[in-house]
């Protein structure tokens, strides 16, 4: 028993490697997955403690759960033979297409990644870069929304920051799920957007009837499910400065849940939003008219990186943040209320009638959304500076005038973003910046006049101001 025994080299390099391979299977991996395993399920209790709307069954869903749902959707399925037929293909070649776009829209949604690392990241980059302030109009009609109901936060769409900005103010209450455009279908950027929560969205449905049954029965499945959705009715970023053209192909297919599986109603939360500067501002105004319909997804990666690069001061604390970003929650909006009070039901099979109705809803929607955007004293500013023109106007007097202004839009019940007693601090730290940008020069005569170079982007953040208000 105890005689020492005689082995090869060569036979005992294998032993150990299968011993050691041996120990790791049986003995270390599944003791880490029992120890991951009991950690993801106490944190998962902890959220659902903290959380308000608690953590849905979406999120603790697997991927697989979700794609396997969406491609037996009768109306999939349905498409996929339907396409089959028409084209010739056979339907093994159409279901596998069918398979390779669902797994392109479908998130595999990380509960610890969003509310525990992806929450202390947006956290340090948002207040890095803006002193963030969030407003409510009513704070009681907000909680007293129930669970069976999908909540869509709806808002202006100002910055590529705004889903990320919304879900960091709304990550105490529920997880919310955004879309991303075409921009997004490279990796690594799918990759970490799926991750938390957002589905791609193709332009134009994809092309073909497919990927748009696909989006439709994904919304829907989503949203009957109560899931909360972030959704921006303008379909693409204020290139102006202004509420953009509606967009209405995914409200229109969040509506067909209502009332639907485990979706009793569904209430939207409009959100006004306004940033001192957008950091994107430039890009947004030298492409205002052909837009970025033809760039690809390497421009989006180049973009991604260059913002990345040029933000970096200000995460490491080297830079003053961009100034202050201001998110107006309003009174949340019923859609069995609203179809009550305007006798303009949805459930409807005449199809022309239908989009006219939720177009109206739209434009409802919208019109709130306008009136809950803050003003901030950037655009105060702006007006004043565009207003003096050529011949300037001195720095006491374009506060002063600023502040003026402000009165009156307060007596319009509009929000200003300016703290009483701190007038003049506001100002100048709204105007610093536009000077170190040379947007705004300081003339010899002591008078502070816009630059050729900055009238286009003066006239960006001015229209943060209603239309009816800026004179």
């Amino acid at each position: 028993m105890t005689s020492p025994v005689a082995m090869p080299l060569w036979l005992l390099l294998p032993t150990l490697l299968f011993a050691m391979l041996g120990l790791w299977l049986v003995v270390i991996v599944p003791l880490l997955s029992n120890t991951m395993y009991r950690r993801r399920q106490r944190s998962l209790r902890k959220l659902d403690e903290q959380l308000e709307f608690g953590v849905s069954d979406y999120a603790l869903a697997k991927r697989s759960d979700w794609l396997d749902r969406l491609l037996v959707d009768p109306q999939v399925v349905q498409a996929i033979e339907s396409i089959a037929a028409e084209s010739g293909e056979p339907v093994e070649d159409v279901s596998a297409r069918a398979r390779r776009d669902a797994e392109e829209i479908v998130p595999f949604f990380n509960v610890l990644l969003y509310f525990r690392l992806g929450y202390w990241i947006a956290r340090w980059m948002l207040r890095m870069m803006y002193w963030i302030q969030a407003e409510f109009s009513d704070r009681e009609a907000l909680a007293g929304i129930e669970k069976d109901c999908c909540v869509v936060l709806v808002s202006n769409h100002r910055s590529n920051i705004d889903p990320f900005l919304l879900i960091y103010l709304a990550s105490k209450r529920s997880a919310i799920s955004y879309s991303a455009g075409e921009w997004a279908r490279g990796w690594p950027i799918r990759y970490l957007l799926h991750a938390i929560g957002f589905y791609i969205v193709r332009r134009d449905g994809g092309g073909d009837n497919l990927h748009r049954t696909l989006l439709e029965r994904y919304v829907y499945l989503a949203a009957s499910n109560c899931v909360p959705q972030g959704l921006f009715l303008e379909g693409a970023l204020s290139r102006d400065g202004e509420m953009q053209p509606l967009k209405l192909g995914l409200l229109n297919y969040l509506l067909k849940a209502h009332g639907q599986g485990n979706c009793k109603d569904i209430v939207f939360v409009p959100v006004g939003l306004s940033y001192d500067r957008i950091p994107e501002d430039k890009t947004l105004i030298e492409h205002a008219e052909e837009g970025f319909r033809e760039k690809n997804r390497f421009y989006a990666m180049f973009s991604l990186l260059r913002f990345l690069v040029l933000i970096m001061p200000r995460m490491i604390g080297l830079t003053k943040p961009y100034g202050k970003v201001v998110a107006n929650f309003g009174t949340p909006l019923s859609l069995s209320d609203w179809q009550q009070r305007t006798n303009q039901s949805l459930a409807i099979s005449d199809p022309s009638l239908r989009r006219a109705r939720v177009a109206k809803l739209g434009e409802d929607i919208a019109m709130q959304i306008q009136s809950l955007i803050p003003v901030l004293p950037v655009a105060l500013l702006a007006r004043g500076l565009l207003i003096a023109g050529e011949a300037g106007i001195p720095e006491l007097q374009l506060k002063r005038d600023a502040l003026s202004h402000a009165e009156k839009l307060r007596d319009s019940k509009v929000l200003v973003a300016l703290e009483q007693n701190q007038e003049e601090r506001s100002f100048s730290q709204a105007l610093y910046p536009l000077m170190r940008r040379n947007l705004v020069a300081l003339g010899g005569d002591g008078r502070l006049r816009a630059n050729a170079r900055g009238m286009a982007l003066l006239q960006y953040y001015r229209n943060g101001i209603p239309l009816a208000l800026r004179s």
